[in-house]
């Protein structure tokens, strides 16, 4: 929610002046439906995908058995739709809520992803018609 609200007034109380805009945002197995059944703004994260919205990492267990994978799916594939930066969605085969609680080869491999998405922000930011790897360059500027 933070990364997808920079600079918003109303969640940042005495705060309003401040930078609150981030380079990129790492979600492993986190809720992306609505906090709060009504109100004056909304309350998912889903309804703050921009155009403008930074890269996303977003690692989800498919065995989750407390929020569903299907719920991380949709809000990769909303964001998706809007942002001109890469959204990249995992979905860790057999992986439970808290999947990096515990030391495994699986979040090892998680901790490689991220590091490699990192270090293509920062390269991305210093180059910016750099791509990830994988993604064709359609002639679309970042």
């Amino acid at each position: 929610m933070a990364a997808l609200t920079p600079g918003d007034p109303a969640f940042q109380p005495g705060f309003e002046q401040a930078d609150t805009s981030v380079s990129a945002a790492v979600c492993l197995y986190g809720y992306y439906g609505d906090r709060e059944p009504a109100g004056p703004r909304p309350s998912s994260p889903r309804a703050y995908a921009r155009a403008d919205a930074p890269p996303f990492l977003v690692a989800h267990g498919a065995s989750d058995p407390l929020l569903p994978a299907s719920s991380a799916a949709s809000f990769a594939d909303t964001l998706r739709t809007v942002s001109a930066s890469p959204v990249v969605y995992a979905q860790l085969p057999a992986a439970q809520h808290s999947f990096d609680l515990f030391h495994s080869i699986r979040f090892e491999h998680v901790i490689d992803g991220i590091q490699a998405f990192t270090a293509w922000v920062l390269s991305a930011r210093d180059h910016p018609r750099r791509l990830p790897p994988g993604q064709a360059d359609h002639g679309a500027a970042m």
